[in-house]
Order: structure tokens, then sequence, then C-alpha cells
């Protein structure tokens, strides 16, 4: 039997704009919501909810996941497993993540073909390497920002009507990247309105789809241009961090 509170849920979670939305496309999230409403008929004991889950670079994201327990029968008798099952952002092109949520007084066999010591090892310097790259980022970010303020500390300002002009994008990589977050952040207020209209009925449910569409296959091309413009600045950084390092140590 569907619980009413798990569809409630579920419809208002993927319903969410801005920056709290979760970071599935448009086109999959019905198909989501069916998945777990079965997901969660089939097992009522696992419930839906929204968490932040960090990644190995440690990006973080906000993700559904299905939390609680599912029976295992083992050698004629049934253990309920606790577990949380990941959405992560490729879902459902890509299968989700499943973890074994062990209790303190549950007792995992060793050695066991999925339980290595040497594996949660390996992850935990994978992500601090990650942070360690991230940190020589923010640093280089900070001398640049830095080095802008001590040239122009003292200058006015005159004859700009607008203040935005006194700031340009330093190279085409930033001008692009520039024009694609802020065509992505324009179709993300508007969806935003989109579904206000909505709720309200002010936009026939049809035409609010047409337009759903439309408005999310244009920022995806965006988004995925910014992807690529952020690899080839990151590519450019790293370029510039080596040379500073050769150049510091020499």
């Amino acid at each position: 039997m569907v619980q009413p509170a798990v569809t409630q849920f579920l419809n208002s979670v993927l319903s969410q704009r801005g920056p709290s939305a979760v970071p599935y496309s448009e086109d999959t999230k019905w198909l989501i919501r069916q998945q777990l409403v079965s997901l969660t008929t089939a097992f009522p004991s696992l419930e839906p909810k929204t968490a932040s889950f960090t990644h190995n670079d440690g990006r973080s994201v906000n993700l559904l996941q299905a939390e609680g327990t599912i029976p295992m029968t083992f050698q004629g008798v049934t253990y309920n497993i606790p577990v949380i099952i990941w959405l992560m952002e490729s879902y459902p092109r890509h299968p989700p993540c499943v973890y074994v949520n062990p209790t303190r007084d549950m007792i995992i066999k060793r050695p066991h073909p999925h339980e290595s010591l040497n594996g949660g090892l390996k992850e935990m310097q994978a992500e601090m390497e990650a942070l360690e790259q991230q940190l020589q980022m923010v640093l280089m970010n900070t001398d640049v920002l830095e080095g802008w303020l001590r040239d122009n500390q003292g200058k006015k300002m005159a004859g700009l009507e607008n203040p935005e002009d006194a700031f340009d994008c330093v190279d085409v990589l930033s001008k692009q990247m520039l024009d694609c977050t802020a065509a992505d952040l324009a179709i993300e207020d508007t969806l935003y309105a989109l579904d206000k209209a909505l709720q309200v009925g002010a936009v026939p449910f049809d035409q609010y789809l047409r337009s759903v569409r439309a408005l999310s296959r244009e920022q995806f091309f965006h988004r995925a241009t910014a992807a690529k413009v952020r690899a080839a600045q990151l590519q450019a950084q790293v370029a510039n961090m080596a040379a500073r390092t050769q150049h510091y140590g020499s």
C-alpha cells in the first residue's frame, strides 16, 4: 500500500528549485518518484529522505536516499539488514549505491570480500589529496585577489556609470563561464517562477511541462559548456601552479 506521507515528501522534494534542489534531470524525476514509491511499498521499513553525500574529491551534494532495513534469509533465519541506498546524480542511468549501515552490536566477518580496512584507508587518502588540491587552488586564487587589491587600492572608478563595468573577465574562458553561469541562474529563476505559477493555477499543466522541458534542455547545454570551461580552467591553473613550483624551487 502506498504511504501518502512518502508520496507527499517525494512530490515536494522533486519539485524544489534553487540551491537545495536535488540534482536529477527533469525528465527522470517522475521515474525516480515512481521507483521510490514502489520500493517503499515493497519494503515499508525503508524511508526516503534527503541527505548530504560527500564524494571522494570532497564535493558535497544533496541527494535522495532510502534508509532502513531489508530482510535477508540465511540458513532458514530472516535477518533485518540496515542499509542506506543512495540515488546518485546519474540515477537512473546508473544504478544506486547501496551501503550496509551496521549497528554497534553487529559483527562483520573478517576477512570478507566486500570489507577491507585498506580500502577505507585508500578512500580517506584520496579524499585528503583532493582536499589538498582544493586548498592549493584557494591559496592561488587568494594570491590573485590580493594582487588585484594592491594594484587598485586607492584608485577611483571615475566615469563608470555601472559599477559592474569596473570588473572585466581576465580571459575568454572566464567570459564564457560568466555567460554560462548567468544563463543557468536565469533559467533556474524562470523554472522557479513556473513552479509557483503552476501551484496557483496561473499556467496550464501541459504548457508548464513543455516550458520546463525546453528550459531544462537549454539549461543542460549551459551546464555542460560550463563543465568543459571549468575543466579547461582547472588545467590552466594546474599548469600555472606547476610553473610557480618550479620557479620557487629554482
